[in-house]
Formats: structure tokens, C-alpha cells, sequence
């Protein structure tokens, strides 16, 4: 019994399958899915997986231990791939195009839904939103999409805080000598004005230029991640404030030792 909960909560993570009133419900998705996908050697499945984030630990792994090679494949040694996205490398091999024999090589078309802004987001777990982690993971994300886009080897952009939480940041760019420490705040509100903790205070004086803090204003969990990622782009996020020191002595930012709450002094 423990395993078919468990497999019904991962269909009705990726949309397969809804659940509505005690009652489960296949969804049009799921339809699809059912009377299609071995029409074409399961790649409806694996699609639907990729992109609900439940291998987003795996892609993000993967993503960053492999090259990219000049026709924008992915290439990266079997072992290696086995080693860090054993169950994601599993659902690859299901499609064609895919090569998996001394490397695994992903096509570039495959590749874009693999890096996508929606294939990286960790999936919610349990039935009500946990609205400050999905907030969290959501700012964290797309600072980790575009620190990637914006970097000369996007493989050396590190998404941290999904294994050690500890390290006073979020993200790391090793692009950069010394690397840039990245702390990444998120908010339904557009005004500048976040905490940090006694953490994230002492990286952030500690490291100077080499930390900075991007805030995302706006953010609503009700969006779609791929369409709401390129609106706050679009609209100049992420604010930077690199090098916390100068941005207080200058007074471009204000900190208030309660927890230290950052804002504007001009209230924008």
C-alpha cells in the first residue's frame, strides 16, 4: 500500500493524475499519456516527468558536471552520469536521439527542456503549499537561471544551497576569481526589503565584492515559472547589491538589527 500512495503522489506531482475530494481523477495530460506514450518509446512519460521537478536535483547535477559540446549537446561519461542521475539517465535512454554507450550525449533540442527554468524547480511536497520554501526555491531558481545564461561557462554556476544550507548563500559562480557568493531573496512585494540572518550578515561582510544579494519582486507562486521568469527579467530582475559593505556605508541600502532588514531608504 505504502508504494502505490507513494505512486499516486508522484502522478499527481507531474499532472498525470488529480486528486480532488478523496476522489483521483486522470487528467487530460495523463489521457494523453496513457493511450499515447508507447506509441512513442515512452518519451510522454519522461517529458512529464522532467519538467514537474522531480529530477531537478539530478538535472542540476548533471548539468553541472558536464560539457557541452559544439553542436550544444550534453556530453558526459556514463559512469559519471550513472553516478549523479541514475533515474534520470534511466528516463533519457528512452529516447532515440539520445546516445548512451562509452558517454551520455543529449541532444541540444532535449537538452532545453532538461535546463528549462521549470525542469529545475523542486517539486512541492504534500498537498499545501509551504509558501516561504516555495517562495525560497522559486527566487533561488531563477537566480540560478540567470547566473547561467549570463555566464561564460554556465557549468560553473552552482546551485549550493540545495546540498549544504549552511553557507550563509545560495549560489556560487566559480566564473569569477575569487567566486561569487550569491544570496537570493524573494518577495510578492515589489519594495526592497528582506532579512538576513546573523549567517548570512557575517558571509556577506566577510566577503565583500565577492558576495552579492539578488531580489526578485513580484513573485507569485500561481504562475507559471517559464512565463513568470522571463516577465521579472523583463523588467530588470534581478536587483543586484553586490558588496554589502559599500552599499550600507554609501546608503544605497539600510539594515536594521532586529534581524537585519534591508531596505531602501527611498522606500523603492
Amino acid at each position: 500500500m505504502a508504494d502505490v500512495a507513494m505512486l499516486v503522489e508522484i502522478l499527481v506531482q507531474v499532472g498525470l493524475v488529480e486528486n480532488n475530494e478523496s476522489r483521483l481523477r486522470t487528467t487530460k495530460s495523463g489521457v494523453r499519456v496513457a493511450t499515447q506514450d508507447h506509441q512513442v518509446g515512452g518519451k510522454l512519460l519522461g517529458e512529464a516527468l522532467i519538467r514537474s521537478g522531480i529530477f531537478s536535483g539530478q538535472i542540476r547535477r548533471l548539468l553541472e558536471v558536464s560539457e557541452i559540446d559544439a553542436t550544444g549537446s550534453l556530453v558526459c561519461s556514463r559512469e559519471l552520469a550513472l553516478s549523479v542521475a541514475p533515474q534520470l539517465t534511466g528516463i533519457l535512454r528512452r529516447f532515440n536521439t539520445v546516445s548512451f554507450v562509452d558517454k551520455l550525449r543529449v541532444p541540444a533540442a532535449l537538452l532545453s527542456k532538461l535546463d528549462g527554468v521549470w525542469s529545475l524547480l523542486p517539486a512541492s511536497v504534500g498537498p499545501e503549499l509551504d509558501f516561504r520554501k516555495d517562495m525560497g526555491n522559486r527566487g533561488e531558481l531563477y537566480s540560478y537561471q540567470y547566473c547561467r545564461m549570463e555566464a561564460t561557462d554556465g557549468t560553473k554556476v552552482r546551485w549550493v544551497a540545495r546540498d549544504d544550507e549552511t553557507l550563509g548563500y545560495d549560489i556560487e559562480d566559480l566564473n569569477y576569481a575569487p567566486k561569487r557568493r550569491i544570496e537570493v531573496k524573494a518577495s510578492g512585494d515589489e519594495k526592497v526589503r528582506f532579512f538576513l540572518s546573523q549567517n548570512e550578515w557575517n558571509v556577506a561582510r566577510e566577503h565583500g565584492e565577492a558576495y552579492e544579494v539578488h531580489f526578485w519582486g513580484g513573485v507569485s507562486l500561481t504562475t507559471a515559472v517559464e512565463e513568470e521568469f522571463g516577465r521579472l527579467t523583463g523588467r530588470g530582475y534581478p536587483l543586484i547589491f553586490r558588496g554589502l559593505n559599500s552599499l550600507l556605508e554609501s546608503g544605497v541600502l539600510s539594515a536594521v538589527p532586529t534581524q537585519y532588514l534591508v531596505t531602501r531608504p527611498d522606500g523603492s
